[in-house]
């Protein structure tokens, strides 16, 4: 089983009473939602999503999905990756969406190109909102319609409705 498989099974598991997040709505705002990015490469891209996170420190926010990257790559098929990590100091979940119509090499476990990217930042003492989330976009983004609803979307506010439900 791939890493996000044992998240989400790990997540499962659990009682929902335990996590904040089983309710919840995804937390991403048109602010941060990346459309027709040009990025040649995962670290390009990575960096340009890393931009919109205005009260986050570019360098630390690259680091931590870098470090994390380096366990092992979070394109998990289907054209979709999930980069996330822990941060310090953060408050509360930060999300960057990019849609790269040309794809990105993200050493994906399908050999394929990724078109989805979906970026999590979590505060770094609060394990199971990073699960819960974790959980749920792959969850969502394992799902046909979604993804192709995600590529055709015209703007940012479509992005968002769509992780809106």
């Amino acid at each position: 089983m791939h890493y996000l498989g044992e998240m989400m099974a790990r997540f499962n598991g659990l009682n929902p009473k335990q996590h904040k997040m089983s309710d919840a709505l995804i937390p991403i705002t048109p602010e941060h939602v990346l459309l027709g990015s040009q990025a040649q490469s995962k670290r390009a891209l990575l960096t340009e999503m890393a931009t919109l996170l205005t009260s986050i420190d570019l360098g630390l926010a690259l680091e931590t999905i870098t470090a994390r990257e380096k366990l092992g790559s979070t394109g998990m098929g289907h054209g979709v990756a999930i980069p996330h990590g822990r941060l310090e100091g953060l408050q509360e979940p930060a999300i960057v969406v990019a849609i790269h119509e040309k794809g990105v090499d993200f050493d994906a476990i399908d050999g394929g190109l990724v078109h989805i990217v979906v970026m999590l930042l979590v505060p770094n003492d609060d394990h199971q909102i990073h699960l819960g989330l974790l959980a749920k976009l792959a969850r969502l983004l394992q799902q046909e319609h979604v993804r192709a609803s995600l590529l055709a979307a015209k703007d940012a506010d479509e992005v968002v409705r769509i992780f809106q439900g």
